[in-house]
């Protein structure tokens, strides 16, 4: 996950000029956020960047933009 001061340059920078796709967008309200996802093939199969937009918030300093790093798992299949 990476805050972004703003989604709208974001998404022009990881899909015009990346060549990502965005993959879904939807807005929290609740929590004046926005989040999207772009990647480069389906999240069941490749993995994709979450962009952050805080509302009111346009720039971060460096080092406070960087969220986390999710990775999702199949459980179906027992492993040892």
């Amino acid at each position: 996950m990476l805050r972004v001061g703003n989604l709208e340059e974001s998404k022009k920078f990881y899909c015009d000029l990346l060549g990502m796709k965005l993959y879904r967008q939807k807005d929290y309200p609740g929590g004046e956020f926005t989040l999207a996802f772009v990647g480069y093939g389906d999240e069941a199969d490749h993995s994709v960047i979450e962009l952050t937009y805080n509302w009111g918030t346009d720039h971060y300093d460096i080092g406070d933009g960087y969220g986390h790093i999710a990775l999702g798992v199949d459980r179906s299949e027992e492993h040892t």
